[in-house]
């Protein structure tokens, strides 16, 4: 073998990168570091628009403790739009990764336009996954959470709605 040096030491041979190697690997950390940044605000903004929209429509129905179908209906009205909000968000998201900051696309047979990226995310966020849209490179990464995200606020809606059944203002301090 050709890399065993005069003291008997095998030594590995050179190897030479391509010009723009260093520079593509620093650009897949920065396009990395822009997904999980992207992601982290909209997990933030979502959950946040959840907890609003669950605590004031646990106020409302503590004030209205013998209107059990006020409390129904309002919170499930209230819910489904928060969570029409946060896909919304999402949607957001996904657009500015594609056309903004270019940190990935989605595999479709024509240009997405925002119901393509609004109909995606809201698939996307109740984990109904139909598989027509799919994302490409770290697009992926925000639709995993996305989808995971969605899981938890859909999962808390129900739980909230099934305590306003019971007759319950579920976060409210009175109760």
């Amino acid at each position: 073998c050709s890399n065993i040096g005069s003291a008997g030491v095998y030594t590995a041979p050179a190897v030479t990168l391509p010009p723009n190697a260093r520079a593509t690997a620093i650009a897949y950390e920065t396009v990395m570091t822009t997904a999980i940044l992207l992601t982290a605000v909209l997990l933030l903004f979502s959950t946040s628009i959840h907890y609003a929209t669950l605590r004031a429509v646990s106020a409302a129905i503590a004030a209205r403790p013998d209107a059990r179908y006020f409390g129904l209906l309002l919170s499930v009205g209230a819910i489904t739009l928060a969570h029409v909000v946060e896909a919304s968000l999402y949607a957001g998201g996904f657009w500015l990764g594609d056309d903004v900051f270019m940190i990935g696309s989605f595999k479709v047979e024509d240009e997405m336009g925002w119901m393509d990226y609004f109909y995606f995310s809201l698939v996307n966020f109740t984990t109904l996954g139909r598989g027509d849209i799919a994302p490409t490179d770290h697009q992926r990464f925000i639709a995993g959470i996305e989808a995971f995200n969605g899981f938890l606020l859909i999962t808390a809606s129900g739980s909230f709605i099934l305590q306003v059944m019971r007759g319950k203002a579920p976060l409210s301090r009175e109760w």
